[in-house]
């Protein structure tokens, strides 16, 4: 999915933010703290964003607002969160009840408060939870019956966020008792100020007061306060949370301190460099998972789903970095102190909540599970997916037997010119871009079909940079894991293990070190004097040779060029990889809904029961996150694969993998662990292939060490980075 051009420089717009913060800071007027837009609570501060046009962005300028694009507001709104910004004073007006406003507000309405947001004057709480309706919202006891010009209000509301601060509510009421309870709601706008409306504080673990209970007693409400149609605020309150939901507020809570912990970094080991790179990657990803929603979002859409998704796993990082920060600070949390260990007191505390507000994980992962059982499949605007369903199709299984040979299909992929995609045809590719290659290397893995596609297209593109066209149908490359074979007096020594596809291939293509500690690439014929192959296997029952090079001779013609960047080599197949295992996932998720929807249990189809929606959830998200990474590695390797998106990618996927099995042969059952059920090919494969090409641990490592040094304001910038090019990137 290709983003639309917004006419808008986003660098710059960052640029300016980040000046705006810096004199903030400078002068000492707020200091930097973990979820901050709940707690950071200053009028001034939001006034200054209000006169630089920042609240109310996306909103008509008519209506006081900016005109300008969701993604223009992410921008803003992520460089105040990791800053740690005090910006609750606006954060529910401009995120949530301006755009309802916008919504299904009257003209009157819309004219009457939404200048008034934009300008920092009107400030909102929510009015949606109830004491005894918990995360149910469609529990709702206060009512609003009708009175002449309007509505007299009778309820209270709890955990009702700077109610004491702001000016007006949001309310959900029920109208009309008559239906279910998914019936007769309706949203009220209240001004707090009326006659009957009392305000109860309630203090947090931190001792902060930010929460309130809220009565209203009798309180009138006019006609013309009622958002949209009475009797359908259920409708406008589901659409009303994804724009709660789907922004970065749900990811950086708690990254300042993520910044402490990378600052405190220096020289990390090798264990912690893993966390950190592992953490980095799903930051980055999950950032680009809110892209794709402020994209859906300028489009008209109402991303519910990824939003929820958004919510939920986000939420879930943000205490896995209190987790991190404790591993690598190595302070005692102390809420009075500055720096390292009052952030990380203010992360922990905070922590019980993020997973609450906004929705419980519970309530997400219904939203999440039930549109993962409705039918349809991930688009492909060029068709390229459909067409390689219908080749790959039926062919899928164990690989056939000893020695390993690929599936019959390949004799078909070959002719279709597959492994050429991605490499030029005047050098003697078919063309095409990586991320072509990406979309058939992930059929394969869909499929479970058994064929060398990733290997040989990988090594035909490193012989093609290299000047070297490859004429063989099988090729692959003997990629080290540990000491690289050496190249000493024209002879090459050295053992390479689990090389995939390694007894079938025509044409090795080997890094070796030669005499001078450089790295050459060398394209052998395995027939030379001196190569020995020895077959072996992964769990998926697909080949992972032993390849020794005793001694073989090597003349200059077999010497393909230098590596000028032995990360880069990998990280292609590293990428291809991770597509391989997209396509895996979507299998054993595919089949897992097959199951749940028919199986049933105590008289009930298994999707039923909340535990095993709640599990299917997790699953769908976990795909839905390696697909954006993948994609976004993809987008990022245009002039060559980016070796850190590349690596991120893997690491995603291989978590996913990881989530995915797990999920699946729990919910299986039985069934699942045997032959005569599919899933196994799935499985079997996502076990096997995040352990290859180094492992999801060593390229989380190599992430970390390469991102640590850059200090936090550099890892910042290669999280925004893609934002912020021509065009915005590719989502």
């Amino acid at each position: 999915m290709t983003a639309p051009s917004f006419g808008e420089d986003l660098g710059a717009l960052r640029a300016r933010v980040r000046a705006l913060v810096e004199e903030w800071l400078a002068r000492g007027r707020f200091t930097p703290q973990c979820d901050a837009w709940l707690r950071g609570h200053d009028p001034a501060f939001s006034e200054a964003l209000a006169a630089n046009g920042w609240i109310g962005m996306t909103w008509p300028p008519e209506l006081g607002g900016g005109g300008r694009s969701n993604a223009s507001r992410l921008v803003v709104t992520e460089e105040l969160l990791r800053a740690g910004a005090p910006v609750a004073a606006h954060w529910i007006g401009d995120r949530q009840i301006g755009p309802a406003i916008l919504r299904h507000g009257s003209a009157a309405l819309r004219r009457a408060y939404l200048p008034r947001i934009a300008r920092g004057e009107v400030t909102f709480c929510l009015g949606m939870s109830e004491t005894e309706s918990g995360s149910d919202l469609a529990s709702v006891r206060t009512v609003a019956e009708p009175v002449e010009g309007g509505w007299r209000l009778r309820g209270s509301k709890i955990w009702t966020s700077h109610a004491h601060r702001s000016s007006h509510a949001y309310v959900l009421a029920r109208t009309d008792s008559s239906g279910s309870k998914h019936e007769g709601l309706t949203e009220f706008i209240v001004d707090l100020a009326a006659d009957g409306v009392e305000v109860r504080p309630i203090h947090d673990l931190r001792g902060d007061h930010h929460f309130n209970e809220v009565t209203f007693d009798g309180v009138f409400v006019p006609d013309d306060h009622v958002l949209g149609t009475p009797g359908n605020g259920w409708k406008q309150v589901t659409e009303q949370l994804a724009f709660e939901r789907g922004g970065m507020e749900r990811v950086l809570s708690t990254y300042p301190l993520l910044a402490a912990t990378v600052a405190a970094a220096d020289r990390p080991t090798p264990e912690v460099a893993a966390r950190i790179g592992e953490t980095l990657a799903r930051l980055a990803t999950l950032r680009r998972l809110a892209w794709r929603i402020v994209v859906a979002m300028d489009a008209g859409e109402a991303p519910i789903r990824q939003a929820a998704m958004l919510k939920d796993l986000g939420t879930v990082f943000e205490g896995d970095v209190n987790e991190l920060a404790r591993a690598v600070l190595q302070v005692e949390p102390d809420p009075s102190a500055p720096g390292q260990a009052g952030l990380l007191a203010q992360g922990v505390l905070a922590a019980p909540g993020f997973t609450i507000r906004g929705g419980s994980t519970e309530v997400l992962r219904t939203i999440i599970a039930r549109a993962a059982t409705e039918p349809g499949r991930p688009g492909d605007p060029s068709g390229l997916r459909s067409v390689a369903d219908d080749v790959l199709d039926g062919h899928g299984g164990d690989p056939p037997g000893e020695p390993a040979v690929p599936a019959p299909v390949w004799s078909t992929v070959t002719e279709l010119g597959w492994p050429g995609v991605g490499t030029p045809e005047e050098r003697g590719g078919s063309g095409g871009e990586l991320g072509d290659l990406a979309v058939l290397v992930e059929a394969c893995g869909r499929h479970t079909v058994a064929v060398p596609l990733a290997e040989t297209a990988w090594a035909r593109m490193l012989l093609a940079q290299a000047g070297r066209p490859l004429t063989e149908d099988i090729a692959t490359v003997a990629l080290p894991h540990g000491e690289f074979p050496t190249l000493d007096g024209g002879s090459l020594s050295g053992t390479v293990s689990r090389v995939p596809w390694g007894c079938a291939a025509r044409r090795l293509v080997v890094p070796a070190r030669d005499a001078t500690g450089a790295v050459v690439l060398i394209a052998l014929a395995p027939e030379a004097p001196g190569v020995l192959r020895e077959p072996g296997t992964n769990l998926a029952g697909e080949p992972r040779d032993l390849v020794r090079f005793e001694e073989v001779p090597v003349g200059g013609e077999d010497v393909a060029g230098p590596v000028p960047d032995v990360h880069g080599l990998a990280a292609t197949g590293v990428l291809l990889r991770a597509a391989a295992i997209v396509g895996a996932l979507e299998t054993a998720i595919a089949h897992t809904v097959a199951h749940i929807t028919v199986r049933e249990q105590f008289g009930r189809p298994l999707i039923a029961f909340q535990a095993v929606g709640g599990i299917l959830a997790r699953m769908d998200s976990h795909l839905t996150l390696a697909r954006t990474a993948v994609d976004a590695a993809v987008a990022a390797s245009r002039d060559g694969t980016d070796v850190d998106r590349a690596a991120a990618a893997f690491v995603i996927a291989s978590m996913a993998a990881t989530e995915v099995a797990r999920g699946a042969h729990q919910l299986h059952g039985a069934i699942g662990v045997t032959r005569e059920h599919p899933l196994h090919l799935a499985t079997r494969r996502l076990w096997s292939w995040r352990d290859e090409l180094g492992g999801d641990r060593h390229w989380a490592r190599l992430l970390g060490e390469r991102l640590v040094p850059l200090g936090p304001d550099g890892v910042w910038n290669w999280v925004t980075h893609d934002l912020d090019v021509a065009d915005h990137g590719t989502p």
